[in-house]
């Protein structure tokens, strides 16, 4: 890494310029995206239900600003970083980030995330699916969670699911009306972002963006490169939310691992945007730091542009 960050490199100097800049001058949110965390059963390991596939099928079609997100996917990438918190632990962290979290309750493990989530600082960000059948059932289901969903106002939707369901088609189209009508997007507020929002990296939106861009100035980029950027924009910190913010931005398709691509196994993640375009407005001229990196790559890494 000496190389690549050592003071009177290209690199080292830009990079150092750029820290200059947001510490002097904050950056603006210009973009954003509609990140949906979409809960229930899989029909098969790593398949979601036919419902979710349908569902995400009809969201991604209402708007190219929606983005629907699976759990299963999360989780894959997360385990490449090693040994990580319990599962509902990392769903709580994903929530975080997400701006609306669906809840088809088609299965136990479903049934099991809406206790976790009808949490009351969670509540205004779920909609719930559930089967018609039940909805004037007396059952803990209805009189406990989604009773408190209804008094924070958050939908619920019911519709006849059919018994075969995870696996086939069913009449899930009838709640997609309602369902449009309940995700409306949000446009980025344009507010200022400071540099110690930047440098504190959380779960959350703003540092979703953030790293989003950095992989974008600096990719084709591993995760080790990425986070020696950080340290040296911000300092040695902790930047332990950088696994799990990789991971969403993988699976919302906002980055790609090139080099998965290969068939050489127990390569490292590369990291390399998935567009050219910036979530946040910066005053510093990020397309100078963006030659460097690429300069210091095709000279050091140039296998790196044979991935893709």
């Amino acid at each position: 890494m000496r190389n690549l960050f050592y003071e009177n490199s290209a690199v080292g100097i830009r990079l150092n310029e750029f820290g200059l800049s947001l510490k002097d001058s904050p950056s603006f949110l210009s973009r954003s995206k509609q990140l949906i965390f979409l809960c229930g059963a899989n029909q098969a390991p790593n398949t979601p239900s036919q419902r979710r596939t349908n569902l995400r099928k009809f969201i991604h079609q209402i708007s190219p600003d929606y983005t629907v997100i699976y759990a299963e996917g999360i989780f894959n990438e997360i385990k490449k970083f090693g040994p990580q918190k319990n599962v509902l632990d990392l769903e709580h962290r994903i929530s975080d980030v997400a701006d609306k979290v669906i809840i088809i309750l088609e299965s136990e493990s479903a049934f099991c995330e809406l206790g976790a989530f009808a949490h009351e600082k969670l509540r205004h960000k779920l909609i719930v699916i559930n089967n018609a059948r039940f909805e004037h059932s007396e059952s803990f289901i209805n009189t406990g969670p989604i009773a408190a969903l209804k008094e924070a106002k958050s939908p619920v939707m019911w519709y006849p699911m059919t018994p075969n369901g995870v696996k086939v088609s069913d009449g899930i189209g009838a709640i997609f009306k309602d369902l449009e009508a309940a995700l409306t997007h949000q446009p980025a507020d344009g507010g200022p972002v400071s540099y110690e929002t930047l440098g504190d990296l959380r779960m959350n939106k703003i540092s979703l963006y953030f790293l989003h861009d950095l992989i974008l100035l600096s990719g084709p980029v591993s995760h080790k490169e990425l986070i020696s950027c950080l340290i040296s924009l911000f300092g040695q910190k902790s930047f332990d939310a950088a696994s799990g913010l990789l991971a969403v931005l993988r699976e919302a398709g906002l980055i790609t691992d090139i080099s998965a691509n290969k068939s050489t196994t127990n390569l490292p993640p590369i990291y390399e945007a998935a567009t050219t375009d910036f979530f946040l407005k910066y005053k510093y001229d990020v397309y100078a730091l963006m030659a460097a990196f690429r300069v210091f790559h095709q000279k050091r890494n140039p296998q790196r542009f044979a991935y893709g």
